[in-house]
């Protein structure tokens, strides 16, 4: 005793630091820790162990990478939505087309937040070639070329693609402005002569006689949007309005606002300040079935990549049954020293986590270098003739890397379950007897 109290007045006296002892690790998980060490004598057990981590390490990276290449295209997709298109859509509920769209533009300009409003008026129309015949369907939209401009263009400063429409044209007529990819696959060149052929017609003593109005292209639009540079054809509001006899009517009123990020609370705001008498859409709404369908592929690609991850979670179950099973003495042991199921239990749960945890780590570093070299890089590339893409965009996201994360320690967790249950049941004198 005496000894002891000289210690403790050696280790504690003024001014000096008192020393610590070891930190004390519960033996739950020094225990799993070394279970899972390499052990010679046991090769095959430990080899296993290595093959469940690396399961749970291709599979964290292969989700990794499947969810940054789906959430590259859907961020590429939306900004290719977002340039060049109007913010919001102003329509009325009762009428397709309407009039009086300068007082709805002047009390749309009045609220703080909005940059530019214009009027469209709009039709499906069939297009052919003056001379040859050959149809094509489109989207006509009758704009004012110098306001539908301050809508759709990020900058005033950019170069105005619907300026043409407003100059005179060599043959006299009408001018049209067509999109990139539909003057491709109708084969016009600037100067061409194109008929618009409208779904309405004129009654004559004979027969119905379908509208129609020969325009000669002016020029050409390309946008970031496929679906519009192959669908969108654009003309003059005077010239719309003589084809399908719609004085002084629009379709729809297109706004663009100071603040993309507001997009929610202009919405809201602009919805209270016209009344229930105006619907307003905004352009995620207007594409949504293109975004329901990205977000459908991305689902599924998980679901499918998943299964890897699903596969080393019975590796791990595999793994923690043959270590069960070597390590049964070594159970009777613990339990004959005074260690309860619950703690027999832990330290093959623990196992389990840690190969998780490593597994989950690792695939989450390999696979986020992984597509930051694929998109810094971009390696691979694809054919601008075939894809609207030239290369595979990848993004990663901090929300997906948390996901993945959580759900390798997840399923991970899970797959311990049966095996520690098995540990914990069994009889410590039959455990001891193992041979």
């Amino acid at each position: 005793m005496v000894g002891a109290q000289a210690h403790d007045e050696r280790v504690t006296a003024p001014g000096k630091p008192a020393k610590r002892g070891p930190v004390q690790v519960p033996y739950e998980l020094f225990l799993a820790v070394r279970y899972l060490r390499f052990h010679r004598g046991r090769t095959f057990l430990s080899v296993i162990t290595l093959i469940s981590t690396a399961g749970m390490i291709v599979g964290t990276a292969a989700l990794v990478i499947a969810l940054s290449l789906m959430a590259g295209f859907v961020d590429d997709v939306r900004r290719r939505i977002y340039s060049g298109s109007a913010h919001l859509t102003l329509m009325s509920v009762d009428q397709a087309r309407f009039d009086d769209a300068e007082r709805l533009i002047h009390t749309t300009l009045s609220v703080r937040g909005v940059r530019h409003a214009a009027p469209v008026l709009y039709t499906p129309a069939m297009l052919t070639l003056a001379d040859l015949g050959s149809p094509s369907y489109a989207e006509v939209h009758a704009i004012d070329p110098v306001e539908h401009a301050g809508v759709i263009l990020d900058a005033p400063s950019e170069t105005n693609p619907f300026e043409p429409l407003s100059a005179s044209t060599h043959s006299g007529r009408d001018g049209i402005v067509l999109g990139k990819n539909l003057a491709l696959r109708m084969g016009v060149v600037r100067g061409d002569l194109v008929q618009v052929l409208a779904p309405q017609v004129t009654l004559t003593p004979w027969a119905p006689v379908p509208r129609s109005r020969v325009f000669e292209v002016v020029g050409t639009y390309q946008s970031d949007h496929f679906q519009e540079d192959s669908l969108r054809a654009y003309v003059g509001l005077p010239a719309a309005r003589k084809l399908l006899r719609a004085q002084g009517k629009v379709s729809w009123v297109e706004v663009r606002l100071d603040d993309l990020r507001q997009l929610e609370p202009m919405k809201n705001r602009l919805g209270e300040e016209l009344g229930p008498a105006w619907l307003v859409v905004d352009l995620i709404e207007q594409n949504q079935d293109l975004f329901k369908a990205l977000n459908t592929e991305k689902l599924a690609l998980f679901l499918a990549i998943g299964l890897i991850v699903a596969v080393a979670a019975l590796n791990i179950v595999s793994t923690l049954i043959l270590m069960v099973t070597d390590k049964v003495k070594e159970i009777g042991t613990l339990s004959a020293m005074g260690a309860r199921p619950r703690g027999i239990a832990v330290v093959f749960m623990l196992q389990g986590i840690v190969i998780g945890v490593v597994g989950a780590a690792t695939g989450l570093l390999l696979g986020s270098s992984v597509v930051t070299w694929l998109d810094r890089y971009r390696l691979i590339q694809l054919n601008p003739d075939v894809y609207y893409l030239s290369y595979l965009p990848f993004l990663l996201r901090p929300l997906d890397l948390a996901f993945v994360g959580g759900i390798a320690l997840l399923i991970s967790f899970l797959a311990t379950i049966y095996p520690a249950f098995k540990a914990a049941r069994l009889d410590p004198v039959e455990a001891i007897r193992h041979e």
